[in-house]
């Protein structure tokens, strides 16, 4: 009976030690929970920090390119709209051309302009993409009459005229950073309307008028996304703007989702194919519509950022789109 009424004290002892180790354990894995909650919310705070960090030695790179000294202030009467010097002409849809036919072109064009004709003279002086510009576009005329020079640049930044616009017209052959080099061989006058246009779209949404052509051109190049034979990548048209907390997205190719994107507030860059503004690559940036069309800024043609343009008119030329917001 005794024995009995031992074993039975045993047991309950024993269940009463499992109880109590079930709970500790209890108690443990909740604590072990907690704990690694609170590392989860910390290592997500360092994370957070830490990319903030990032961007933010980003952005200082960024400024340390780039030969515009944007302090340089100019006074208004000196001030020269760059865009709006640009003599009215007509420029035809660009063609693909051998050297002859550029040479012919560039002739016939000097017939009634002397600044071509002297460049006609002298085009063994010349690299043969330049002139190859030239004879699609006689709007950069003085960018090539001043190729050969000592490539003085024009210091400031962004005019205030231009400041002053909600998305001003920037050209990628502007002598503030036209003669700047971009590629192996080339100059952001003639391969950097990428960047040019990642200068304007930024202006418009952040106004930072820091963030000009060359600076952009200079990050794309030491971080590896100008491709040599092609120009620019398409993976900064959607790298660069987050730095600056402006998000890309991919609206659809139709009409209707375009203007539904510029009613937010956007604002978008094509990629372009061969047609009315390229013969092989280039970039646009469309700002705005109305009556007449979508308006456009195209970085290498005043002309044709002048007119408005239909969407059927540039659908079939469009590879890729981006929008641009906050």
């Amino acid at each position: 009976m005794r024995s009995n009424d031992r074993n039975i004290r045993m047991k309950e002892r024993r269940v009463g030690y499992r109880k109590k180790e079930q709970k500790r354990n209890r108690w443990f894995l909740l604590a072990m929970v907690a704990v690694i909650a609170v590392l989860v919310f910390h290592i997500r705070d360092i994370k957070a920090e830490l990319e903030e960090m990032r961007t933010m030695l980003k952005r200082i790179e960024v400024l340390e390119y780039g030969r515009i000294e944007t302090s340089v202030k100019i006074c208004p009467q000196e001030e020269t709209d760059y865009v709006s010097s640009i003599a009215i002409m007509n420029v035809e849809k660009p063609v693909q051309r051998t050297q002859t036919e550029t040479i012919q072109r560039l002739e016939e064009l000097g017939k009634n302009n002397p600044d071509i004709a002297a460049i006609s003279r002298s085009s063994s002086q010349y690299p043969e993409a330049i002139l190859t510009a030239l004879a699609n576009n006689p709007e950069m005329t003085d960018f090539v009459a001043g190729y050969l020079g000592d490539n003085e640049y024009v210091e400031g930044g962004l005019t205030e005229l231009e400041k002053e616009q909600e998305c001003p017209l920037l050209l990628q052959w502007d002598p503030r950073w036209g003669y700047e080099p971009y590629g192996g061989d080339s100059c952001i006058g003639l391969a950097g309307c990428g960047p040019t246009c990642l200068s304007m779209i930024l202006y418009c949404l952040t106004r930072d008028e820091t963030l000009t052509p060359d600076r952009i051109a200079a990050y794309s190049m030491e971080n590896g996304y100008y491709v040599n034979g092609t120009g620019t990548a398409w993976g900064l048209m959607e790298d660069f703007p987050e730095i600056y907390g402006i998000k890309a997205t991919e609206p659809r190719m139709t009409e209707r989702a375009v203007k539904a994107e510029l009613d937010k507030g956007k604002v978008l860059i094509c990629a372009m194919g061969q047609g009315d503004f390229t013969v092989s690559g280039h970039f646009i940036v469309i700002y705005g519509y109305g009556d007449n069309g979508f308006r456009v800024n195209d970085p290498n043609c005043v002309a044709r950022s002048r007119k408005g343009w239909t969407f059927e008119e540039i659908k079939d030329q469009i590879k890729k789109i981006w929008s641009y917001g906050k």
